[in-house]
């Protein structure tokens, strides 16, 4: 084993000379948090050590503990009208008879309503269903579509994602009070709400750069379509109702749809560039350590069958290129494995108390990403070939492309003066339909 020298190690050596051969004071390996099974959202990052990799365990605990609170059941209008985002502290982890906390924020299509209308306060749930705009949402009704028929099938800046059960992956976007509030008030010298294109910085007008507070929450989830899963394994997945939107007949369908990635970025004080956290399901895909899973149950996002290549990027589904009924799978491989030390973690709160026996036991932390203290760079990078940088159910064709970590993608929103949030220029009424390329 090697061993670093501290200073009172080398001082020793020195006065003793002859015997700095044998004399050394080997440093402790860095401590490592103890999980902590919590309703309650941390608020900041403990950072002791100057080395990123050091820091690398603390970072990994406060995703696990975010998404512990994100996932703890959520208290569904029993004080008040229907107090969105807030945890029910009566019932244990792990319930799911009812929505998470961050399933009772707002999603992006209350956000961006038809016409540019302005969206309702935040406790409110009267806004415009986009199964039918004629009708409101009913409370805590989940709903995976837009009013852009098309959006949600596709991952950001690339094609869909089909499952082995040969159903299109459903992705939604939701964003917790501070960040609603800002959007809707923004304040200081923005002109006015920024679900609104206008207000945005760029459209040919000097606006200021947007700063979300802190405290602000944004979470993108990935969802499989439930069809033809076995009940053996859809006790492995966390499972809930979903009116699914079909964009070819304009009607949503009660489905039953199973998380399988979740993307949580948190802007806390110390962070203004924001924390950026990865999860997924661990019967995504085999492991890339040679693993295969945690339970024999087939994989959602590849067949396990070694010969079969992992699949091109398809084209976006859109009005040129609708969905299909019976899409083939897409075959998708894991590239980078996951940080030694973050497995440990993800041990670690997979046999704490609360968690072992619930159905999260079967997530797992791929990446905590932050940014350094130059002000340029973060931490992980793909400078650090060993460690995992992208979510395959959310970045299945980024894993080794320059833009293939959270940061690297979300940068270049930060340049454009979107404080590295992409949903709000590409939701912003009017949005502009993706042209045809056929």
């Amino acid at each position: 084993m090697r061993r670093r020298w501290s200073a009172v190690g080398v001082l020793i050596a020195a006065l003793l000379g002859g015997v700095w051969p044998f004399v050394s004071v080997a440093q402790p390996a860095p401590r490592r948090p103890v999980p902590t099974v919590s309703h309650n959202i941390p608020i900041d990052v403990d950072v002791p050590f100057a080395n990123p990799e050091d820091n690398l365990p603390f970072f990994d605990d406060f995703s696990w503990r975010e998404f512990i609170a994100l996932t703890w059941p959520a208290r569904l209008g029993a004080r008040g009208p229907y107090p969105r985002g807030s945890p029910d502290i009566d019932r244990k982890y792990g319930d799911v008879s009812v929505p998470t906390v961050w399933e009772t924020w707002k999603a992006d299509f209350e956000l961006f309503l038809p016409g540019g209308a302005a969206p309702a306060d935040w406790r409110s749930f009267a806004s415009p269903s986009p199964c039918d705009a004629r009708t409101s949402l009913v409370p805590y009704q989940k709903v995976l579509g837009s009013f852009d028929a098309f959006h949600g099938f596709n991952q950001a800046f690339a094609g869909p994602l089909v499952s082995q059960n040969r159903q299109y992956v459903r992705y939604e976007t939701r964003v917790n009070r501070a960040g609603y509030q800002f959007i809707l008030e923004p304040g200081g010298a923005h002109p006015g709400p920024l679900y609104l294109a206008a207000n945005l910085p760029g459209n040919g007008t000097p606006h200021s750069a947007l700063r979300f507070p802190s405290g602000s929450v944004l979470v993108k989830a990935s969802w499989r379509v439930m069809t033809g899963v076995p009940e053996a394994q859809r006790k492995h997945y966390y499972v809930t109702r979903a009116n699914l939107l079909d964009p070819l007949t304009g009607r949503c369908s009660v489905t039953d749809v199973g998380l399988i990635g979740l993307h949580i970025v948190n802007k806390p004080p110390s962070f203004p560039r924001w924390i950026w956290s990865s999860f997924e399901h661990v019967d995504n895909v085999p492991d890339s350590e040679g693993g295969s899973g945690r339970g024999a149950f087939p994989f959602a996002l590849n067949d396990n069958a070694p010969a079969t290549p992992p699949s091109p990027q398809g084209e976006p589904i859109s009005r040129c290129n609708p969905p299909q009924r019976d899409p083939a799978p897409t075959q998708v491989v894991r590239k980078r494995p996951l940080a030694a030390s973050t497995r440990l973690t993800n041990h670690a709160y997979h046999q704490a108390e609360g968690v072992k026996g619930t159905v999260w036991e079967n997530y797992q932390l791929v990446m905590t990403q932050w940014p350094l203290g130059d002000g340029t760079s973060a931490f992980p990078s793909l400078s650090q070939p060993q460690t995992n940088t992208a979510n395959v159910s959310l970045e299945t064709w980024f894993q080794d492309s320059a833009d293939s970590s959270c940061m690297a993608c979300h940068g270049r929103a930060n340049q454009r003066q979107y404080d590295f949030v992409w949903f709000l220029p590409l939701g912003a009424h009017p949005r502009k339909p993706a042209p045809c390329s056929r």
